[in-house]
Order: C-alpha cells, then sequence, then structure tokens
C-alpha cells in the first residue's frame, strides 16, 4: 500500500513537471530566486524551531534525564539499605544462634550442677540416715545388754541363794549349775546376746 502511494506520487511530480513545459530540467538547475527564498524560509524555521520547539524539547529531555537519574540513585540508594538491612538481619540471626547456643551450654551447666547437688543431697541424707538407725540400734543393744545383765544378775543371785540354802555335795552343786545355765538358757532365747 505505501509502494502504491510513492508510485502514485512519483507519477503526479512527472506529470506536472511535464505540464510546466520545461520538463524535467529546471528541477535540477538552480534559479537564484528559489535559493533565496528556501534559505530565508530555512532560517526563520530554524529561528521558529530553536524559540519554540527546540527548548521545550531539550527542557523536557533535561527533565527526563534528571528523572531517570533519581529513579537509578533512588534505586542505589534502595539497593543499599537492603544490603544493609540484610547484613544487619544476618549478624541478628547469627547472635540469636550464639545466644541459644550459650543458653543451652549455660543450661546444661546448670542441670549438671543441680544434679551433683541433688546427689550429694542424697548422700548426705543417706549418711545421717544410716548413722541414726546405726545409733538406734547401737542404743537398742545397750538397753538389751543391760537388761540381759540384770536378767543375769538376778539370776545368779537366785541361784547362789539356793546354793546357800542347801549346802550339798559336789554331785548336787554341779547338777544345780547345769539346772541354772538351762534356766538361763530358756529365759536369754527371746532376748538378742552379743
Amino acid at each position: 500500500m505505501r509502494l502504491r502511494a510513492i508510485s502514485i506520487g512519483l507519477l503526479g511530480t512527472s506529470a506536472l513537471a511535464a505540464s510546466e513545459g520545461g520538463g524535467g530540467a529546471s528541477l535540477i538547475q538552480p534559479e537564484l530566486g528559489t535559493i533565496f527564498w528556501t534559505t530565508i524560509t530555512f532560517l526563520v524555521l530554524v529561528v521558529l524551531l530553536g524559540r519554540f520547539a527546540w527548548k521545550p524539547l531539550l527542557g523536557a529531555l533535561e527533565q527526563r534525564e534528571k528523572s531517570i537519574q533519581a529513579t537509578i540513585d533512588g534505586a542505589r540508594t534502595d539497593r543499599e539499605q537492603a544490603e544493609a538491612l540484610l547484613r544487619q538481619q544476618r549478624e541478628l540471626l547469627e547472635q540469636a544462634r550464639r545466644e541459644r547456643s550459650e543458653a543451652l551450654s549455660a543450661g546444661q551447666r546448670d542441670a549438671e550442677k543441680l544434679k551433683a547437688e541433688i546427689l550429694a543431697e542424697a548422700r548426705a541424707q543417706r549418711e545421717q540416715l544410716l548413722k541414726q538407725t546405726e545409733a538406734q540400734v547401737q542404743a537398742g543393744m545397750r538397753q538389751a545388754r543391760a537388761e540381759l545383765r540384770e536378767l543375769a544378775a538376778d539370776l545368779a543371785i537366785q541361784a547362789a541363794g539356793k546354793l546357800l540354802e542347801r549346802n550339798l555335795d559336789a554331785a548336787t552343786q554341779k547338777r544345780l549349775v547345769e539346772d541354772y545355765l538351762r534356766d538361763l538358757e530358756r529365759s536369754g532365747s527371746g532376748s538378742p546376746t552379743s
């Protein structure tokens, strides 16, 4: 379609040149009036474009350049801030990991210390309980011995009394001592001996 429009434009130009009567040669030969007016038109056009078109266009381009530069600077600043925040977050994360590790270590140390304290306290209580039990056993044994001595003394006194009542020969005395020992064994079988 574009090719058709160009070809129609060329045909129209060649037809116009042919109708002016000079053929196509008048376009190629310069005329002084045409050059003068073309130069004046060009200069007026340059002045008008410079005054009304170039300044606003250049101002718009400068404004666009400043806007792009400001966007680039803002993006660079945002990137630097993001990197700083990322570094800060990483440092905080590392610090949190260190603190967690230290807290775990401290917790383990405290648990070991508490375990040792509990074991030491349990041992001390066991020792105290053993000493109390041993003291009670010793007191019971002393009391049993005292009772046994008292009983033995009573029996000895009774036996001596019987011996004194009877002034007997050696065989009878031997039999009395054996009876006494049997009585002593019978009465002592219910009490603990040492």
